[in-house]
């Protein structure tokens, strides 16, 4: 149950990670097509070198954002689980002092039955007594 749980709440932070993964891809892909164009013409385009550089600050900005992303996520990751393991002692903690409880009071509702059975059975030996007198 803890693994599904914890797997289950990081898949939101997984989401925005493969999110960051998938434009950093594309910028990465858009840069080289644009390295590659510009090669091909000596000296290059000074609007597409210009861009390659814009392009190249963005894919640095991006994979700081996805590392910074990924040490959240970790961060996110690890809160869920300890939450999630403290939860588990508090509802086994409870599951016990629960059954305590049962036990205390099935031990309570025995006693009273016993009290009863023990006059009836005084009660009745006391007619038998009376019988065998009269």
């Amino acid at each position: 149950m803890s693994g599904a749980l914890i797997n289950g709440l990081a898949g939101a932070g997984g989401g925005i990670i493969a999110q960051l993964l998938n434009e950093l891809s594309s910028l990465q892909a858009r840069a080289e097509k644009l390295e590659a164009a510009s090669s091909k013409v000596l000296g290059g385009d000074k609007s597409k070198i210009r861009k390659i550089e814009e392009l190249k600050e963005t894919i640095k900005v991006t994979k700081d954002a996805k590392n910074v992303a990924i040490r959240e996520y970790e961060r996110i990751k690890d809160n869920n689980r300890f939450e999630v393991e403290r939860l588990d002692g508090e509802r086994r903690a409870d599951f016990m002092n629960m059954m305590k409880g049962f036990v205390v009071n099935q031990v309570g509702y025995a006693e009273k039955i016993s009290n009863v059975w023990a006059k009836v059975a005084e009660e009745t030996s006391q007619y038998d007594r009376e019988k065998h007198i009269s």
